[in-house]
């Protein structure tokens, strides 16, 4: 659905500058105006050797979930922060409804450059199971992207990403905004302090100006707001922050 991949793409820009071990949660609302579309989570835990696992898990409610059938839709990496990165062994993709369930698994080989995937179907009829070593291989998966992310945005300074993600079908397109896309940025946030960025989903589900996700960053570099603009059928979905945790330090 429509909520699921704008609450997906926002994820948890938590910053991998942190003193390990390092943990933090976030909770998401996802409306269209005062009406409720879905929740969200997300969530990520380091370990004292640089372990990570992280999660973003999201789910529609009320007349929503009806529509679609409860649908759920999760991601989880796991990997090492290595040299302050995020390098994932594993990325997981589970989607389920009231009829069938899809979970795909994606296997990295960093020293071979390869990645191979893994999938289970499941409807009323029985399941079906595929594998295949991937075309193209990436170091990055979508969750570990915008993780590295804080990087690319917060120490390093950029105001551009270009970058392809294992778990994304479309190439990752996120840049600081400027001149008028700025100025709707404050707009939408009210000229709440943090980061802005602008995530560029070219998906034709979004129908929208561009698939323009305008993103407010608090001082943790994690996202407080996110507002995807002008989409054919809702008009403007928010998703906002309701709920964080963190226990560490961000250095």
């Amino acid at each position: 659905m429509l909520f699921e991949k704008a609450i997906i793409a926002i994820a948890l820009l938590a910053s991998a500058l942190c003193a390990l071990p390092f943990e933090s949660f976030a909770k998401y609302e996802v409306k269209y105006g005062v009406f409720n579309l879905g929740e969200a989570t997300a969530s990520l835990k380091i370990d004292e050797n640089g372990s990570y696992e992280t999660q973003i898990k999201a789910k529609a409610t009320g007349f929503a979930a009806t529509l679609s059938g409860k649908r759920v839709e999760t991601y989880k990496s796991v990997g090492k922060v290595i040299e302050g990165k995020f390098v994932p062994d594993s990325l997981e993709k589970i989607r389920s409804s009231n009829k069938k369930t899809r979970h795909t698994t994606y296997l990295f080989d960093h020293e071979q450059k390869q990645a191979a995937m893994f999938e289970e179907k499941c409807d009323s009829k029985g399941c079906s199971h595929s594998s295949e070593i991937l075309p193209e291989y990436v170091q990055e998966d979508i969750l570990t992207l915008y993780h590295n992310a804080a990087l690319i945005f917060g120490k390093d300074g950029a105001k551009e990403l270009n970058a392809s993600a294992i778990g994304s079908r479309q190439q990752v397109h996120v840049i600081v905004p400027e001149g008028k896309q700025l100025k709707n940025a404050k707009k939408a946030f009210k000229s709440a302090e943090g980061l802005y960025l602008l995530v560029i989903l070219n998906q034709d589900i979004f129908s929208s100006d561009k698939g323009e996700l305008y993103i407010n960053l608090d001082s943790d570099m994690t996202v407080s707001k996110a507002v995807l603009k002008n989409t054919t059928l809702f008009g403007d979905i928010w998703g906002t922050m309701v709920e964080k945790k963190i226990d560490g330090s961000l250095e």
